[in-house]
């Protein structure tokens, strides 16, 4: 009985010894993994964090594109490319085709027959009206030209005159291809106010093109 109670002094002592004495090892320290360990040089930035802090900025910001025109001579097309360059713009300059009016027609629709366009032009001449003359051939055979002017106005007041004496003469449009000059322009922001249009050109704001090179603009 003796001997078990010296055993469990003994205990007791041993674990207040250890309790008193015994400290935890200290987690170890290791060096930081901050990539920006170095004075001036760039910090990673996790694709995370970029998407958050990004501004993107579309291609085309800061730039006006426009298109003028149209031009209908080429040397006059070229010239004014030439100066708005200098001025700081991009200009390409491009064609199109288009159908303008070239004259107005003015007739009085064919007749049953050759002889029949004769006779009236006799009469029409008889009663002071000149400058005409029957139509041979085509779609329009036996009809009666009374002109072919530029102006609408004065093919007007030549049916004017026809009307006049009794008939019904008609106006028709002649068409012609014209080929016309545009300049698609494309100015820097610090150009804008620099670059300037003559007066009586058409101006029509356009989408800024994918890539646009302005090194030295």
């Amino acid at each position: 009985m003796r001997s078990l109670a010296l055993l469990l002094i003994a205990l007791n002592l041993a674990f207040l010894y250890w309790h008193t004495f015994h400290r935890e090892p200290a987690a170890p320290v290791f060096p930081s993994t901050e990539v920006n360990s170095h004075p001036g040089a760039a910090r990673l930035v996790l694709l995370s964090e970029r998407d958050e802090q990004s501004v993107y900025e579309p291609v085309g910001a800061g730039l006006r594109c426009e298109t003028v025109g149209p031009l209908m001579d080429p040397d006059a097309a070229g010239s004014l490319q030439a100066v708005l360059e200098e001025q700081g713009a991009l200009a390409g300059l491009r064609t199109s085709s288009r159908e303008v009016v070239s004259a107005y027609w003015v007739f009085l629709p064919p007749q049953a027959n050759r002889q029949a366009a004769l006779q009236l032009a006799r009469t029409l001449t008889g009663r002071g009206l000149e400058d005409l003359y029957v139509l041979n051939e085509g779609e329009q055979r036996n009809a009666l030209s009374l002109g072919l002017f530029s102006e609408h106005a004065r093919a007007v007041r030549r049916v004017r005159q026809v009307e006049a004496l009794g008939y019904a003469p008609r106006i028709e449009a002649r068409f012609r291809t014209q080929t016309v000059y545009w300049l698609d322009l494309v100015i820097p922001e610090d150009r804008i106010g620099s670059v300037f249009i003559p007066n009586g050109l058409g101006r029509m704001d356009r989408p800024c093109p994918a890539e646009v090179d302005v090194t030295g603009r």
